[in-house]
């Protein structure tokens, strides 16, 4: 049903020859992702797949997203053969997902939570809800973000927020252990030293990039992101209120006048 009410069609797009993903970066949202990704870029890594992508640019991405989501949070034990460069194209450098040297990022617990909370908040409000049913990119945006936060959380962050993001960070490191994958164990305040090392690039004489430092910069990036498609949506929503309007009143002058 939701293919002919939201019609958005996954990307199709194709991996040049010779063209190698390099660097899977590893972590939650609000755990760095935007101040890595601009270091990538500066260290020569033009194309980094992030988050906010899904959010400007490419917001048909939701489309190949979200069913695959589903489909894992269906089947725990969900295995199946996925051709990500139709989603991912050219990208050297994929802040949240299978390639060559790992980068696992760390944060301050209590930090992460502060932000990621205030990040949900923004996200999920009523407004956003609202404009959700008007615009089929923020309907598949909503859905994407629904899907990652309430159910990657059980349904409730403030109670197991904290405990999946300690998982998260845990987990991978086991399995990156364990199958002896290199890796960088890194955060955003180790700066460039352990990162040009570990990606054998030279160190760049100006100050590590710090990408959505507070919440006010995440939102501004956010409200940026975001302005465009809720300003269609507000439109559809007028549309469709015009047409409403327009239908009653050509279904009022059909009514037959009767007299006394």
């Amino acid at each position: 049903m939701e293919k002919f009410v939201y019609p958005l069609n996954p990307p199709n797009r194709l991996r040049d020859n010779g063209k190698q993903m390099e660097v899977l970066c590893l972590g939650l949202s609000r755990s760095g992702t935007d101040s890595l990704r601009s270091a990538l870029r500066i260290l020569g890594y033009s194309d980094v797949y992030h988050g906010f992508v899904i959010t400007s640019p490419q917001r048909e991405d939701c489309a190949f997203w979200v069913p695959l989501m589903r489909r894992k949070l269906r089947n725990p034990n969900f295995r199946e053969s996925i051709d990500f460069d139709s989603v991912l194209g050219n990208c050297e450098a994929v802040t949240d997902g299978p390639t060559n040297v790992v980068i696992n990022r760390r944060r301050d617990v209590d930090d992460w939570y502060s932000s990621m909370r205030k990040m949900c908040l923004e996200v999920f409000s009523w407004p956003m809800w609202v404009l959700s049913w008007f615009h089929m990119s923020i309907c598949w945006l909503w859905w994407n973000f629904e899907l990652v936060m309430k159910e990657y959380y059980r349904g409730d962050f403030e109670k197991f927020g904290k405990e999946m993001f300690k998982n998260h960070h845990k987990d991978p490191k086991s399995t990156l252990i364990k199958d002896e994958r290199p890796f960088l164990d890194w955060s955003v305040e180790d700066g460039w030293e352990p990162l040009c090392k570990f990606l054998k690039r030279t160190t760049p004489n100006i100050p590590f990039p710090n990408g959505n430092k507070g919440s006010d910069q995440f939102q501004d990036n956010m409200q940026q992101a975001t302005r465009d498609i809720a300003a269609n949506a507000l439109r559809n929503d007028t549309l469709l209120h015009a047409a409403f309007v327009d239908y009653s009143c050509i279904y009022s002058c059909k009514e037959p006048v009767t007299s006394c």
